[in-house]
């Protein structure tokens, strides 16, 4: 066969068929409409094939980057439909793009439609219905919803492709495949896809969450705005965090035999269903110990409540150190020795506490040797004792108090890491943010100590106050903010220096004077011989003093 032969795809029958079926197939061809043209099914080299007059005339291939990666990875799947004019030629109608980028990418074969060219119609009734034909076959095309796409990839990891197959054969990336497997697993997040009320990535994470089964989280997030999804998260996952550490600090509890409580209970109610420690007391009016908690642990159930940096220990040991134990004077410095009977400061650090609170469920009550102490048996419900009644509210109040500091606590180290995110991305510019400049002037003006200013204000001449200073920020243009930013360092800087600066020559002195140099060139000026001496250009031993 010649590189330009066309290759005819035929169908041949099955001498092993059985006439039954020969007569199947006999009755199928007969019902076809006979006016309809007979069709041609063949593969073709894409030069071979003539590209007729197109409705489409803008079309670059440098702008479908996705279209050419798919050609040059699966070629080209969807026939062309084309005719065969009478001079033997076959000319498309429909296919210009797959054909253009088939050529491009050297794609060697592609599928054809071939049908006759109609007769008895003029050339313009043709290039009529060749415009019909090409109008309709581009804007009636259906595409893929979202949710189809994303089920349809989920589909093809289900059924035993690996990730990087789904990638590379939809020009994907890796990462893109994971994140739509996520969203077709999860019912809320596909039936969101199409909505546009979140993004890819947003999705991705509602997916997740739903997978775990996680449906407060699911619920929390299709509640947010767009804009609210981030810190949500950041959310969550702080919650999750403190959970998972509750839990496993409430782990030597369980396994001592107290139940454990995920959240503090209110104890103030008259019918509450839990009894704190300290309310009761054995039978003969004795304080509840921790000895008699732990005598019956079965009985008690323990809730753990986290004090933020609550205990200062050994860094390598976790042993609690007493903080009046500790030298000042060695802190920052880890070469430093202790005073007798002290700790060295850089060797302990402060950590999060977790303090327990015990609690007998109201039922165990009948059957244990305790009684709640009658200075507390009233209650605001039902007690004239106002003490009694002062004392519960003071307790709900604590228990209000602890859990407001750990959602806050949370919150704060939520907004943190979205912080920290955001400011990645914020110094990744390759351009400061047009008030970066009044930002970091009007910071370092706030610090400046006495001296520093009365020479920042001189250099500047602006009034003679720290105000009068803000004020030229605030009013500054962001090139102009920069210029004050300058001066301030260079005004550090000439604060350090004097007459016998030729004497101490410093790196941050060289530094400096060489940035000057070069940046105030075009001023006339020049670094003189004992500024040479204080850059360690030269040795001040060597300046030529006249007798």
């Amino acid at each position: 066969m010649s590189d330009t032969e066309t290759i005819t795809v035929t169908a041949v029958p099955d001498s092993d068929a059985s006439e039954s079926d020969a007569r199947h197939d006999t009755a199928d061809e007969i019902r076809v409409p006979a006016d309809l043209p007979a069709i041609e099914a063949v593969w073709m080299r894409p030069e071979e094939i003539v590209i007729a007059e197109n409705v489409r005339a803008s079309f670059r291939i440098e702008d479908h980057p996705a279209q050419v990666a798919s050609i040059k990875e699966r070629g080209v799947r969807d026939p062309i439909n084309a005719t065969r004019e009478a001079d033997g030629s076959v000319q498309a109608d429909d296919g210009q793009v797959r054909i253009l980028i088939a050529r491009e990418v050297g794609t060697p074969w592609i599928p054809v439609f071939i049908t006759a060219a109609p007769v008895g119609l003029s050339d313009n009734e043709r290039r009529i219905e060749r415009t019909l034909d090409q109008i309709n076959f581009n804007e009636r095309r259906i595409p893929l919803t979202k949710a189809d796409y994303a089920t349809g990839v989920a589909l093809m990891l289900d059924l035993g492709a690996n990730v990087t197959r789904v990638a590379k054969g939809l020009q994907t990336g890796r990462e893109e495949v994971k994140a739509q497997a996520k969203i077709a697993a999860s019912a809320t997040a596909t039936a969101l896809l199409d909505s546009d009320q979140f993004g890819f990535d947003e999705l991705a994470v509602i997916g997740h969450y739903e997978t775990l089964g996680d449906t407060d989280a699911v619920q929390r997030l299709t509640r947010c705005t767009r804009t609210g999804f981030t810190i949500e998260v950041k959310r969550i996952l702080a919650e999750r965090a403190a959970q998972r550490s509750r839990l496993q600090a409430s782990l030597p509890y369980a396994a001592h035999g107290f139940g454990v409580l995920t959240a503090e209970p209110d104890t103030s109610a008259p019918d509450a269903d839990y009894i704190p420690a300290e309310l009761l007391t054995t039978i003969d009016g004795q304080p509840v110990t921790i000895e008699h908690i732990n005598a019956d642990p079965t009985r008690w159930v323990v809730y753990l409540h986290i004090e933020a940096n609550g205990q200062l220990v050994e860094k390598t040991t976790g042993a609690v150190v007493d903080p009046d134990t500790v030298d000042p004077d060695t802190r920052d410095n880890t070469d430093a020795v202790p005073g007798p009977g002290l700790v060295q400061a850089d060797q302990v650090e402060w950590r999060d506490r977790w303090v327990p609170f015990c609690y007998l469920p109201a039922d165990q009550l009948p059957d244990c040797d305790l009684q709640v102490s009658t200075a507390t048996a009233g209650t605001p419900a039902n007690s004239d004792n106002d003490a009694t009644a002062a004392a519960a509210a003071e307790r709900e109040q604590a228990r209000r108090d602890r859990a407001r500091e750990d959602e806050l606590s949370i919150r704060g180290e939520a907004a943190g890491e979205r912080r920290d995110g955001t400011l990645i991305k914020f110094v990744s510019r390759r351009t400061p943010h047009n008030l970066a400049a009044a930002f970091v002037a009007e910071s370092i003006a706030h610090e400046l100590d006495t001296v520093l200013l009365r020479k920042v204000l001189h250099l500047l001449g602006v009034g003679g106050t720290r105000e009068a200073l803000i004020k030229a920020i605030t009013s500054a243009t962001p090139a102009r903010a920069w210029v004050i930013v300058t001066a301030m360092i260079v005004a550090k800087h000439e604060t350090e220096l004097d007459k016998s600066l030729w004497r101490n020559h410093t790196a941050a002195t060289e530094r400096y004077l060489h940035f000057l140099a070069e940046a105030a060139a075009g001023l006339d000026f020049a670094l003189d011989d004992v500024e040479l001496a204080a850059a360690g250009d030269i040795d001040y031993r060597d300046i030529d003093i006249a007798a």
